[in-house]
């Protein structure tokens, strides 16, 4: 074999049943529930991407990306909440499901200590 990609995302369907499952984790505030759900994300994502591939078509995605620096760690709890409220009015605002022809989005919104050489 002879590698050609630029980089590799290795699919965490590849372990099994022993691979990280938001389903058996409860503690959404926890690290290993961040990294279930990221699993999953790269799991469904790359499963629906190599379908679109196949048939000759594209795979519309919404990706945001920042890096946010808190004062403090009130600021940052107010912050989670401000989001999840914003969030939360937004999915009852463009929820429908009886939408003829609707289909459903997996909407994942994550938040974790930025590394220290993080610049965005």
């Amino acid at each position: 074999m002879i590698a050609t990609a630029s980089s590799y995302v290795v699919s965490p369907a590849a372990l099994g049943p022993i691979g990280a499952d938001p389903s058996r984790n409860q503690d959404r505030l926890s690290a290993d529930y961040l990294i279930a759900l990221a699993g999953r994300a790269i799991r469904e994502v790359g499963d629906l991407l190599r379908r679109a591939r196949g048939k000759g078509k594209r795979l519309a995605t919404l990706s945001i990306d920042t890096t946010i620096h808190f004062r403090s760690p009130a600021d940052r709890a107010a912050f989670a909440a401000d989001l999840a409220n914003a969030v939360a009015a937004l999915v009852a605002h463009y929820h429908d499901d009886a939408a003829p022809g609707g289909r459903p989005h997996r909407l994942v919104v994550a938040a974790y200590p930025a590394p220290g050489d993080a610049t965005t």
